[in-house]
């Protein structure tokens, strides 16, 4: 399924970046070159390591622990900010992480194992490609409405696709790190977790994790 929606989103985002200029007069050559431009602006947008400071030794340790578990190389770097948030970014030859510094030390393992795994999936290489535009667009679009009129082509396949991926890494996670459907239950009572464009409902995750888990998997 995952590769079908790539598929369609990556189509739909280079018909729309493509034809938009095409519609508007623009011969062949210069449409393509700002479709390209496009791609490459989405690229760098979704690939911006974020501005934070290191994150302490412990946080450092802990993420590559997982990530050796989870076969993946040890993150390139491991950030820290306020808050309780957690992401995967694309780095030089690799990746980094994101982590809030409200995650605390039981919840850690779980956390991290849901970011690397979207870096084992190869999410983050296809991100900009597929579902990255309508990030940034609806992103865009809750600080200026009349950019949902632009956003809402973009999320026809990319709102699906996002919320497979994610369903993707917790199944990935809860086979590394057996209390990962614990604390998505934690997060779930702590934060509500309805649907929303890119991310399944909580529950929908909780029991999807807790499934996939039981089925086996590396035990952490």
């Amino acid at each position: 399924m995952i590769p079908l929606l790539r598929a369609g989103s990556l189509a739909v985002n280079g018909a729309l970046f493509l034809g938009a200029p095409l519609l508007a007069g623009v011969p062949f050559p210069g449409a393509a070159a700002i479709a390209a431009a496009l791609f490459a602006a989405s690229w760098w947008a979704c690939g911006r390591a974020p501005g934070a400071s290191p994150a302490p030794p412990e946080v450092i340790a802990a993420a590559e622990r997982v990530a050796r578990r989870m076969g993946a190389p040890p993150p390139r770097g491991v950030r820290s900010v306020a808050g309780w948030t957690a992401a995967a970014f694309r780095a030089r030859d690799g990746y980094g992480i994101l982590l809030g510094r409200d995650v605390e030390e039981p919840h850690r393992e779980a956390v991290l194992a849901h970011e690397i795994a979207h870096y084992v999936r190869g999410d983050l290489f296809w991100e900009p490609w597929t579902d990255g535009p309508a990030r940034i667009l609806a992103g865009a679009a809750t600080r200026v409405p009349p950019l949902w009129v632009i956003a809402l082509p973009f999320l026809f396949i990319a709102a699906p696709l996002a919320r497979a991926t994610e369903l993707a890494a917790d199944r990935l996670a809860a086979g590394c790190v057996s209390s990962y459907p614990a604390v998505l239950s934690e997060v779930a009572l702590k934060m509500g977790g309805g649907q929303t464009l890119f991310y399944p409902a909580l529950h929908v995750r909780v029991r999807h994790a807790a499934r996939h888990s039981k089925e086996g998997g590396v035990k952490g």
